[in-house]
């Protein structure tokens, strides 16, 4: 028997198998969809690549040889083995142990990474999850070489080169200082606004100026900042223990304890949105579209 396996087809062991279980050649041909010459003629290929007669006419059908019969099983097999190929495995959150690579922003770890763990934790006991700060100048390669699977980011940081993008939500700015502050007992006008020394959560740029600055400034106005803080958690601390006041986004004021006092900002201040961005490579991934879900459920509370 030649043993080169380019001579075996997925033909061949379908008609094997088929004359094994009808015995019949009329039969076996009509199950895999052949006609009688053409199983006769893969026949004549496994009479060959076997050595072997393989199957013995007779009045009622044919009957397999010894050897047809020792083959039989490998064949089922091989043929088992390719359906699997074929059938893609039920993904099992329960089961996963994998990794998942996230990178994101101060903010979007403030907003959401609380809600996405637990979430995650209920169905995946054992998947892991290594969250890296979001690198805006490095994230197409981040993305591109694995090294990040799922980005949390505003559409402007977004890299061009990125396939997949789902929108989270739209954020808006309000205004938080200590309860006891003076400017929470009195009328928050601008002018109020703008005496007090002021907070500015700056993670990526580290400067004094922000989009409440853009606004006060088409209006002819400055506050003053005295103090840029890398992270939300640090200033919503910092706040309750001074007289210092700050525009934050929403979301980072829903877990505030009662120290704050939170009002809506005396200008109009634009928001912004926060996205998912994934690559091409993952998208159609079970695992890491069991994630995103799950990340876009915390992200909208639902």
């Amino acid at each position: 028997m030649v043993s080169d396996i380019t001579r075996l087809s997925t033909t061949l062991l379908l008609a094997f198998d088929a004359l094994m279980a009808e015995r019949n050649v009329t039969r076996a041909a009509q199950r895999v969809g052949l006609t009688q010459q053409g199983l006769s003629g893969q026949i004549a290929r496994m009479r060959a690549l076997f050595d072997d007669p393989l199957f013995v006419r007779e009045a009622a059908g044919v009957t397999p040889t010894p050897r047809a019969e020792a083959l039989h099983r490998k064949v089922k097999q091989a043929l088992a083995s390719l359906e699997g190929v074929l059938t893609p495995t039920a993904f099992d959150p329960s089961r996963a142990t994998e990794t998942i690579f996230l990178a994101a922003s101060d903010y979007a770890q403030d907003a959401v990474l609380s809600s996405l763990f637990l979430r995650v934790r209920s169905e995946a006991p054992d998947l892991r999850i290594a969250v890296h700060p979001l690198n805006n100048a490095s994230l197409g390669e981040d993305l591109r070489h694995r090294r990040v699977d799922l980005a949390l980011t505003v559409p402007q940081f977004a890299p061009t080169t990125v396939a997949h993008s789902r929108k989270l939500f739209h954020e808006r700015y309000l205004l938080a200082m200590r309860r006891g502050h003076p400017l929470a007992r009195q009328p928050r006008s601008l002018e109020a606004f703008c005496r007090y020394e002021q907070l500015l959560v700056a993670p990526n740029k580290g400067d004094f100026h922000g989009p409440t600055d853009e606004a006060l400034a088409r209006r002819g106005l400055k506050r003053r900042v005295g103090i840029v803080l890398p992270s939300f958690a640090v200033a919503r601390a910092l706040l309750g223990t001074t007289d210092l006041v700050a525009i934050l986004p929403e979301r980072t004021l829903l877990g505030a304890g009662p120290e704050l006092a939170v009002f809506e900002p005396p200008l109009p201040i634009p928001g912004f949105d926060l996205e998912a961005i994934w690559p091409d490579r993952i998208n159609a991934d079970p695992l890491h579209r069991w994630f995103r879900d799950l990340c876009f459920q915390a992200a909208t509370g639902n």
